[in-house]
């Protein structure tokens, strides 16, 4: 039986039925060298259940912020070019060559790459608005508070593209940091899918070899092992169709995803 091909829906299906009070737990109880795996079993049963809705919220938390990022990213890179075209078009109003080399100066100060920094990644761009804020001067700060623009004032607007780089690099910081709390074979890795999976198939494993040592009749082993062989059989159709597991032996594309409470009816 190829319980690696399994996909954590099958395997709570097997492991629902081995402990459910109404169908296969009764079974296993009787079995003097089953009886105690049935902690374990419950233990790698919930671990698949725990794994998946960890990883769920894990999803939705990382689309969140995604979608946050967006909508800030836009804010960063639109108050970045205002700020940019406004400098370098006083620059071409100004009469006086003396305050037109003063706003090119801010400018440079501002953007000492140009604008190629907002095509770049989030946390690049929250690097550059560090930079640029250490390299505004005291000076600058107040000539740029004398121009005015449609919200205030051009410092303002400056201050918004700081704002929203630095709201970038922290919720870039809080992706990071979310996609390592479950990444697959990591020592720290937190109840991860793959640890979750290994147990699983480890205790499974148990159960068969006490079912072979404890020799049961033939009617409680064909009841024991029927949700086994069941799954097992469609792993092994689905492989054989070129439908394999994902990475981490997760639901092939278009698999319904783990009925918690109703495959957890029954488990104490």
């Amino acid at each position: 039986m190829a319980l690696k091909d399994l996909s954590p829906r099958q395997m709570v299906q097997i492991t629902a039925a081995w402990l459910d009070p109404e169908r296969e737990r009764p079974r296993l109880v009787s079995l003097k060298r089953c009886a105690p795996l049935i902690d374990d079993i419950e233990a790698a049963h919930d671990g698949i259940l725990k794994s998946h809705r960890r990883q769920k919220k894990a999803n939705d938390e990382l689309a969140a912020i995604q979608q946050k990022q967006v909508a800030v990213d836009q804010v960063h890179d639109r108050k970045a070019r205002g700020a940019h075209a406004v400098l370098t078009g006083f620059a071409d109003l100004a009469d006086d060559p003396e305050d037109a080399a003063i706003y090119l100066e801010i400018r440079d100060q501002l953007f000492a790459d140009g604008l190629k920094f907002i095509s770049a990644s989030y946390s690049d761009e929250a690097g550059e608005v560090k930079l640029a804020r250490d390299r505004l001067t005291p000076e600058s700060k107040a000539a740029l508070r004398a121009l005015p623009t449609p919200g205030g004032n051009l410092l303002k607007a400056v201050q918004a593209w700081f704002a929203a780089g630095d709201e970038l690099g922290k919720l870039d910081a809080q992706r990071v940091h979310l996609e390592a709390q479950d990444r697959p074979g990591e020592a720290n890795s937190p109840g991860g899918q793959l640890r979750a999976r290994n147990r699983w198939i480890k205790v499974v494993r148990s159960v068969l070899q006490m079912l072979e040592l404890e020799g049961p009749d033939a009617e409680t082993t064909g009841r024991l092992l029927a949700p086994l062989q069941r799954e097992t059989a469609k792993a092994e159709r689905r492989r054989s169709n070129g439908k394999d597991t994902d990475a981490e032996g997760g639901a092939p594309p278009g698999e319904p995803s783990i009925d918690e409470d109703a495959l957890g009816a029954g488990v104490d």
